[in-house]
């Protein structure tokens, strides 16, 4: 009777292993004779659907300076929230990012942001990030939409290039600004390069996504890498380390004595 306990523990513990374990994704050769413009559009438009997902990742940060790695736990609570917690060490950050809007806090200078979606847009100076864009970006989906009559369609080294036949316009007035697109999909039609840039504003944005997994059948990256440059320049790198199909507590609640954080600030 103990042996059999043994080995029924034993085989709940190999069959749990097996579904958690993410299986990379090879990079195969595009057979230009079966290449379909159709089929990319209709994966690029495909969701990833899970109930909830927790990541743990380590984020670099360099603007004007590079900044140590900070721990960070992403909590994704599909359609309803994504939860962040960064820690060094010590907690530093935490934040709560929900459709109507997003709260965050951080200790080091005591000070918190509750806003909706409109001040993200206005310090990033764009009019298209949403909730469920900032979903798709942190999967490795595209964070805007997508109109095949908009691109031209090409093969280049191995991988699927989309370019924009037009600009796409951003923001409105005296703060419009048009950018040119370039999107970059490998041979699993998997995204791995976003680009936008405005020449006429000096703007440039590039977003790299690398190292695919395939974890409980769902393709995700295990690396991203943003730049952004503007007045300043940003890159942000995530690493994400972990993966699990689990439910966890979200606690938010900002302390008492920090001062709220304006737009311009």
């Amino acid at each position: 009777m103990k042996k059999l306990l043994i080995l029924i523990l034993v085989a709940v513990f190999m069959f749990s292993c097996k579904t958690q374990k993410a299986v990379s994704i090879n990079h195969k050769e595009i057979k230009h004779e079966n290449a379909s413009a159709a089929s990319l559009y209709k994966s690029i438009v495909e969701p990833i659907n899970f109930s909830t997902l927790k990541i743990k990742a380590t984020a670099d940060i360099e603007s004007g300076s590079s900044y140590p790695s900070v721990a960070l736990t992403l909590y994704i609570d599909q359609g309803n929230q994504i939860w962040a917690n960064a820690t060094l060490i010590l907690p530093l950050a935490r934040a709560s990012i929900y459709p109507g809007g997003f709260k965050m806090y951080e200790r080091l200078g005591k000070t918190y942001v509750d806003s909706n979606f409109d001040y993200l847009n206005s310090l990033l100076k764009v009019d298209f990030l949403t909730y469920k864009n900032i979903e798709d970006l942190l999967v490795g989906k595209l964070f805007f939409p997508i109109n095949d009559q908009d691109f031209n369609f090409s093969i280049e080294n191995n991988y699927y290039i989309l370019t924009s036949k037009k600009l796409m316009k951003v923001g409105s007035g005296k703060g419009a600004r048009n950018f040119s697109r370039r999107l970059i999909f490998d041979s699993n039609y998997n995204l791995r390069q976003i680009s936008m840039e405005d020449k006429s504003k000096d703007t440039y944005l590039q977003i790299d996504y690398a190292d695919y997994v395939n974890i409980e059948n769902k393709i995700l990256p295990k690396n991203i890498k943003i730049f952004i440059k503007g007045e300043k320049e940003i890159k942000i790198t995530l690493n994400y380390n972990k993966f699990e199909f689990v439910n966890m507590e979200t606690p938010f609640e900002i302390p008492k004595g920090y001062s709220q954080r304006k737009i311009n600030e």
